[in-house]
């Protein structure tokens, strides 16, 4: 059995599906989950977290339609080869929200440092 953290916030409006692959990411970008990794199978992973199987499944999905996992050996596991560019839209609009909010372009370009900093 492959074992992931993964936190469920039920007072979160992001849904649980959303959340799941959300942190799936998190752990690709740090390194905790490289290339070929299998995930844990729907059911393992929703018996870890106390969710329904058709949640984690459909995040297993989202995933896979976003080019993060792919099914091997009727398994859920990290690609090889991501590539995405939806990181720009959602980096721009992050950007745009930071500066509607005052933050200083050094603090923002701290930021991002601290970032990238961890997976180095």
């Amino acid at each position: 059995m492959t074992y992931i953290a993964v936190k469920i916030d039920l007072n979160s409006k992001k849904q649980i599906y959303e959340q799941i692959a959300d942190q799936i990411i998190e752990l690709i970008a740090l390194g905790m989950l490289k290339p070929g990794d299998p995930l844990p199978s729907i059911r393992e992973l929703a018996s870890m977290i106390g969710v329904n199987m058709l949640t984690v499944e459909k995040a297993y999905k989202y995933l896979e339609s976003e080019g993060f996992v792919t099914v091997y050996k009727k398994r859920f596991i990290v690609k090889t080869e991501i590539k995405d560019e939806k990181w720009k839209t959602l980096m721009k609009e992050a950007v745009y929200r930071a500066i509607a909010s005052g933050v200083k372009t050094e603090e923002l370009i701290s930021f991002i440092k601290s970032l990238t900093e961890v997976r180095t």
